[in-house]
């Protein structure tokens, strides 16, 4: 039998098996403790009510509504399971519809929609959508 030239030709000092179990389970503790101390103020939560949302062709980027709300049309809508869950909007009706968002209905007289969220409302089929 040959030994390697780098091998010292010594008897390899005794290998205790717990050795490395109390290594193994402090790196997982740490990466817990990193991900707590993390900023998540800094977090995106997504748009608000009545923010735009969606893909954006000009700058090429999609975003998203905040938890509670969905992208309908071009605008962050209210998810809901009765009519109360939507906010009240002066001069339109906001009701939920069996989609499971609230709608905004276009004004029946002048086809208007409100023009006082975040995203420019024109009016759809019968409920408003975002101005394309």
């Amino acid at each position: 039998m040959r030994a390697d030239l780098d091998s010292t030709r010594e008897t390899a000092l005794p290998y205790h098996g717990d050795a490395m179990r109390t290594p193994l389970l402090i790196l997982p503790l740490l990466f817990l403790v990193a991900d707590g101390l993390a900023c998540k103020d800094d977090e995106p939560t997504g748009g608000e009510f009545g923010d735009p949302c969606g893909y954006d062709l000009e700058t090429d980027k999609t975003t998203y509504c905040a938890e509670g709300l969905d992208c309908y049309i071009g605008y962050c809508e209210e998810k809901c399971s009765d009519d109360s869950d939507c906010q009240s909007i002066d001069g339109y009706r906001h009701e939920c519809e069996g989609d499971g968002l609230c709608h905004i209905y276009c004004d029946e007289g002048s086809m208007a929609c409100p023009q006082n969220l975040a995203t420019p409302l024109e009016c759809g089929v019968g409920w408003c959508a975002g101005a394309s």
